[in-house]
């Protein structure tokens, strides 16, 4: 062998070893904090009537958590579907202590019994699964807080009186540490279960 041959395959040998270093840092990498909540208090109920105060409540767990309202008629069923398959994926990795909670746009309408036939419909497991609701000022303060955008659009009756209504909304999903940390947001309506899973791994 050619000692520039040498010298080459020994450059790109080096080359190799520091992308795959480099991409390997990369998959490690621990998430950053993105929103600390820790010290928020706020009153929801979920859809059995029983109080939940957030994030307390979940201290010690990890949380992921979507925004919906349950007269949505595209982005919200897509994100339930999300997590209901994160739901089964957690279960075949046997990962334990994360909670999915998903909190409503539309406190006013969405009363715990809306959420639990909402839920039940569905056939959600419950489990690990709360479904909130509360006053209007408490969501928004936890929307404010989450950086989640809504704004009521038009609404109308149909002749046989059933209201039709609509709510332009952020289509987020996020990861809550075990601390009440925001580490990472993600699309709900596009969620992919391996990757939440991936970012929950990092956290551990």
């Amino acid at each position: 062998m050619k000692k520039n041959d040498f010298i080459d395959g020994m450059k790109n040998f080096a080359l190799c070893f520091i992308l795959a270093t480099a991409l390997l840092i990369n998959g490690c990498r621990k998430l950053p904090v993105l929103i600390d909540v820790s010290g928020k208090q706020e009153v929801f109920l979920n859809q059995d009537s029983s109080k939940v105060l957030f994030p307390s409540d979940f201290r010690g767990k990890i949380i992921v958590m979507s925004f919906i309202y349950t007269n949505c008629p595209d982005i919200c069923p897509l994100t339930t579907n999300n997590m209901q398959h994160l739901q089964d994926s957690l279960r075949l990795e046997k990962i334990g202590d994360v909670e999915l909670l998903s909190l409503t746009f539309d406190p006013n309408r969405d009363t715990p019994e809306v959420l639990r036939e909402y839920a039940d419909v569905r056939g959600i497991d419950l489990s690990n699964w709360n479904f909130l609701t509360g006053t209007r000022a408490g969501t928004d303060t936890i929307l404010n807080e989450m950086d989640v955008r809504y704004f009521p659009g038009d609404s109308s009756r149909t002749p046989s009186g059933k209201l039709t209504y609509y709510i332009t909304h952020t289509d987020k999903v996020i990861l809550i540490d075990k601390n009440g940390r925001v580490r990472k947001s993600y699309r709900g309506s596009t969620l992919v279960a391996k990757d939440v899973i991936k970012d929950i791994k990092k956290l551990e």
